[in-house]
Order: C-alpha cells, then sequence, then structure tokens
C-alpha cells in the first residue's frame, strides 16, 4: 500500500521508494533521487514501486495534477489531494494491459536516452570540426 511522507534531507531512504516533487509547476512529477522539495513514496515491495511511479508519471504527463496546485508565488501539492488522485487512478487500473504498456514506455525511455546521448555527441562533434578550422 502506498504512503506518502515528507522528505526530509540526510533521513534514510526506504527500501521501494520513490520521490513526488511537491513544489512548483511541475508537482506531481516523480523522481528516483529526492530534491528539498518532494514527498517520499513508500511502497510494500518492487512491483507496486513500479506501478506508483509511472502511473504518477503518468498523470504528470497528462497534466493531471496542474488543478491541485495552490499559491499565489510558488505553487504547491498538498500530499492528501495528491494521495487521493493517485489512488482514483490506481483504482481503475486493468493491471495486464497497464503492464504491457509500461514496458513499452520504459522500452521508448531507453530509446529516448539512447538518442539523447547520441545528439549529444553529434553536438560535440561538430563543436570539434569547426574548433579544428579556428585553431589554424
Amino acid at each position: 500500500m502506498l504512503q506518502l511522507v515528507t522528505h526530509r534531507h540526510g533521513s534514510p531512504q526506504p527500501d521501494h521508494s520513490f520521490f513526488i516533487l511537491n513544489k512548483g509547476t511541475n508537482s506531481g512529477k516523480p523522481l528516483t533521487a529526492p530534491c528539498a522539495n518532494c514527498f517520499t513514496a513508500i511502497c510494500s515491495n518492487e512491483n507496486e514501486k513500479e506501478m506508483y511511479y509511472w502511473l504518477c508519471w503518468g498523470l504528470w504527463q497528462a497534466k493531471a495534477f496542474e488543478h491541485f496546485l495552490t499559491g499565489s508565488v510558488i505553487l504547491f501539492i498538498r500530499k492528501d489531494e495528491l494521495m487521493h488522485e493517485i489512488r482514483k487512478q490506481a483504482a481503475h487500473i486493468n493491471q495486464e494491459c497497464y503492464n504491457a504498456t509500461i514496458a513499452k514506455v520504459q522500452l521508448m525511455a531507453k530509446q529516448e536516452e539512447t538518442i539523447k546521448q547520441q545528439l549529444q555527441l553529434l553536438h560535440q562533434l561538430k563543436r570539434a570540426m569547426i574548433r579544428q578550422h579556428l585553431q589554424k
């Protein structure tokens, strides 16, 4: 069962946990590493962690958390509202279809990282080629 607690810097990271940003316009975004403004999402096992991580990612991508943002200067999301929305969406999941979709999304994320690395290398190559001519 998913639990949300406010992350405290220096506190030990529980097993089977991930982090959810709670301040700014990206509130609700799941993270693999903690930051100053996040909740710790504690799950009971690795499968549950993956399921909730990708559910939060999908909700964040769909901008489902935007209407819960509060604050006039620094936007933030309340823990209870975030938890309610996550649980509401989790109740409607067909686990087999969801797992198949998540496997595809994870594969696309790996491909996206590969492409980003290739683009970075191409950028470095272009710079190196230009510098070669400028140094002469």
